[in-house]
């Protein structure tokens, strides 16, 4: 089996004493219900960008409906966030919205991060990987690779993918994995993820079967989120294990219970492509942009009035918050790992 992370690689001193800041800071503020902050983030997310060729029906940047501007994030602008960051974090996601594969000047970005001692997560449909760039990818691979695939077969597939097809998502993974075993290489990681919906819920055992046969490190089974009724009444499976709401008279609401605190806000933030600095990968809209970078010092931001003033709001009503009440922070989601 392939270890997913070894932690004890990536913390030096620094990075642990500033761990251990964040937990017993997030520790205190919830006793006291004001927001003490001693530490900078463990982990980030930063969008590569927000732009996608697919148009899932539960997804912003698919059917378009983001308002805020399409475009993509520059190798120097990412340079340089990572230089701010480097000594602290040490966990990369680098995907928010979008197909991060879709900016030409991924690789770069992944090797620059590695080179740092970050890891680097990417999540991806997988249409952009493919028998003539798959050197490449593997050059510059992520420690770790979300493959994101809701169907076993074109019918399926196609309920949500919209504007995909299994046949190219299923040969591209094939062909990573046959050309990561060839090469020797213990890079991606490859996590293959299935959203658990009405239209696929039929397949969870094969999925099990097609993982081990293709080889990947590990499967998780996803519950979806869903913005709208409509949606839920279309989407969400018959199997409750899976489904993270409870529909009822004509409403949805998630199932776990909502408490006024978010350790997210203490140990994550999210960079948009522009510069944007969002408090989590709720706020897809960037809807409560705390600051633009722009040249500006991240940790200034970081301890801010506007931070720290969205850090007592949680702390005194996270209810209020729109991007909280469809939050699963404390919602157990199901993985299955498979051994190699």
């Amino acid at each position: 089996m392939s270890l997913e992370i070894n932690l004890a690689k990536y913390f030096t001193f620094k990075r642990f004493y500033n761990s251990i800041k964040v937990v017993f800071s997030f520790i205190l503020s919830k006793l006291i219900r004001k927001p003490i902050v001693w530490g900078m983030p463990i982990s980030y997310s930063i969008e590569p960008t927000n732009l996608c060729n697919l148009k899932c029906p539960e997804c912003p940047s698919g059917l378009g409906t983001l308002t805020r501007p399409l475009g993509l994030l520059r190798f120097d602008e990412f340079k340089g966030w990572i230089d701010q960051l480097k000594l602290t974090g040490f966990y990369v996601q680098l995907f928010f919205q979008g197909e991060p594969f879709i900016n030409k000047h991924l690789p770069e970005m992944i090797k620059y991060a590695q080179q740092n001692n970050i890891y680097i997560s990417i999540s991806t449909n997988g249409h952009f990987i493919n028998e003539s760039n798959m050197d490449l990818i593997l050059d510059n691979a992520p420690d770790k690779l979300i493959y994101s695939v809701d169907g076993l077969d074109e019918e399926t597939y196609k309920n949500y993918r919209v504007g995909g097809t299994f046949r190219q998502v299923n040969d591209g993974l094939r062909i990573l994995i046959n050309r990561k075993n060839e090469r020797g290489l213990k890079k991606p990681y490859v996590e293959f993820q299935f959203i658990v919906m009405k239209q696929n819920e039929h397949q969870l055992d094969d999925v099990l079967s097609y993982g081990k046969n293709v080889g990947v490190d590990k499967i998780v089974f996803k519950s979806m989120q869903i913005s709208s009724f409509e949606n839920a009444i279309k989407f969400l499976p018959s199997n409750t294990k899976y489904n993270r709401y409870i529909v009822e008279n004509g409403s949805y609401k998630i199932k776990n219970k909502m408490k006024n605190h978010c350790f997210a806000l203490w140990r994550t933030s999210v960079i948009t492509w522009d510069g944007k600095v969002v408090p989590c990968c709720f706020d897809k809209d960037a809807e409560y942009n705390l600051g633009v970078l722009n040249g500006r010092s991240f940790q200034q931001m970081w301890k801010s009035g506007q931070y720290q003033n969205f850090r007592q709001r949680v702390l005194d009503s996270r209810k209020s918050i729109n991007i909280c009440t469809n939050c699963t922070e404390g919602l157990k989601i199901n993985i299955l790992e498979i051994e190699q």
